[in-house]
């Protein structure tokens, strides 16, 4: 089921937690930081197709874009977006 704008906001702040976290330091998680604003910008425009998502420099960064895309389409649950490893 596609989440409601609710849902969307609540997880918009999660992965905004995540990426003040990961950015206290700015040498790590690369891929990490440009996958969560890509995930970011797709929750916030409600984008719903893969082709949609930007050039990203790694694939860990781009499974993280697919994951808002899935999520944005109800494949997805907010969990699985915002608590990756």
């Amino acid at each position: 089921m596609k989440p409601s704008k609710h849902q969307i906001r609540h997880t918009l702040g999660r992965l905004t937690n995540r990426l003040t976290n990961l950015e206290m330091d700015p040498n790590e998680n690369g891929p990490d930081k440009e996958g969560l604003k890509e995930a970011q910008a797709i929750l916030k425009e409600g984008r719903t197709h893969y082709r949609s998502i930007g050039s990203l420099k790694t694939r860990q960064a781009r499974a993280i874009a697919l994951m808002a895309i899935d999520y944005m389409n109800g494949v997805c649950c907010s969990e699985s977006l915002t608590n990756f490893k």
